[in-house]
C-alpha cells in the first residue's frame, strides 16, 4: 500500500500518463482523416465530357465531396461513384467498374495558368481516353 506521501508524487505523473493515452488517439484520429472539402476544393465542380465522336453526345460529371468521400456523378445517372485515392499521387483516383471489372483512371490536370480545368479518364480495357473541361461556376 502506498503512503499518502508516495501517492502525491505518483499523482500527477500517473495523471499526466493517463491525459496522453486518451488525448493520443483523437489526435491520431484528426491527422488520419484529412478535410476533403479543404483538400479537393480546387477539383470539386461540374465538368463536360464531349463524347459525341462516340455517338454519346455531351456529357456533365459533378465531382462532389459527401459522407468524407469524394464522389463523381453524371447528369444522366442517378447513382454516384466513390472515387478511391492513388495513395502518393495527388487528385489521382480509380474507380472499378462493377459491370465488367475493368478500372477507370481519374486524373485532375492543371492548365498552363496553374488552375485545375482538366479531368482526364481512362480506361485501357474499354480503349476510353477522354479529357472533360471544368465548367465555370455562374455568378
Amino acid at each position: 500500500m502506498l503512503k499518502l506521501s508516495q501517492l502525491k508524487r505518483v499523482s500527477p505523473l500517473l495523471c499526466l500518463a493517463v491525459m496522453l493515452l486518451v488525448m493520443n488517439p483523437a489526435v491520431s484520429a484528426q491527422e488520419k482523416k484529412p478535410d476533403l472539402a479543404k483538400k479537393y476544393a480546387v477539383i470539386v465542380g461540374d465538368y463536360e465530357f464531349d463524347m459525341t465522336e462516340a455517338g454519346m453526345g455531351v456529357m456533365i460529371v459533378n465531382f462532389y465531396i459527401e459522407d468524407g468521400a469524394f464522389w463523381s456523378l453524371p447528369e444522366s445517372s442517378t447513382e454516384a461513384t466513390k472515387m478511391e485515392p492513388v495513395e502518393g499521387k495527388e487528385f489521382e483516383f480509380t474507380v472499378n467498374d462493377p459491370n465488367d471489372g475493368s478500372t477507370y483512371e481519374i486524373k485532375f490536370v492543371k492548365d498552363k495558368s496553374g488552375k485545375y480545368t482538366e479531368c482526364h479518364v481512362k480506361n485501357e480495357t474499354m480503349g476510353f481516353d477522354l479529357v472533360g473541361t471544368k465548367l465555370k461556376k455562374s455568378p
